[in-house]
């Protein structure tokens, strides 16, 4: 289902304000016009934050960097949003 909102996502040393694009039991769409930071890389954990709640962990499956500068990226849930 689409949510557009706020979205951050965050690691033990860095976080990184996004825009969710879509969101699912599986996964996350997001996107962003900032610089990803160094270590958010295929395969790390982040803590996910949208409308002030926490979701389960998700992996960052991979990232694209669009034509217009916006970076995409997609997350895989680790466990599902309705334990």
């Amino acid at each position: 289902m689409d949510i557009p909102g706020e979205c951050i996502l965050a690691n033990q040393s860095d976080s990184i304000e996004t825009q969710t694009v879509d969101i699912s039991l599986m996964g996350l769409g997001i996107k962003t016009d900032s610089t990803l930071p160094f270590k958010f890389k295929n395969g790390c954990e982040l803590t996910v934050f949208i409308s002030g709640k926490e979701f389960p962990l998700a992996e960052l499956m991979w990232t694209k960097k669009d034509f217009n500068n916006t970076n995409r990226l997609g997350l895989k849930f680790t466990s599902s949003i309705i334990d």
